[in-house]
């Protein structure tokens, strides 16, 4: 479940598709000092939250389901899909 101090990232995300705050915002919540990057197809990075209080949140490469992926990719190419 969301605490309601962070709520706002999933709504951010939802309706901008970003979770950070606007430029100019003054919303403020745990989570407002970091900045999520954008997924994309080249750089494939996903954030990772800590779950020590003493480490910081930091961004890994997406690549942990990547031949699961490309399982379901090829059984797609030989069905004609």
């Amino acid at each position: 479940m969301v605490s309601a101090a962070n709520e706002d990232q999933p709504v951010n995300f939802i309706n901008r598709q970003n979770p950070n705050h606007p430029s100019g915002s003054t919303a403020s919540s745990p989570l407002s000092n970091i900045s999520w990057p954008k997924y994309t197809l080249d750089g494939k990075k996903m954030f990772l939250f800590s779950d020590n209080a003493t480490e910081e949140h930091t961004t890994i490469p997406d690549t942990y389901r990547a031949e699961a992926i490309a399982a379901i990719n090829e059984v797609q190419i030989a069905l004609g899909n």
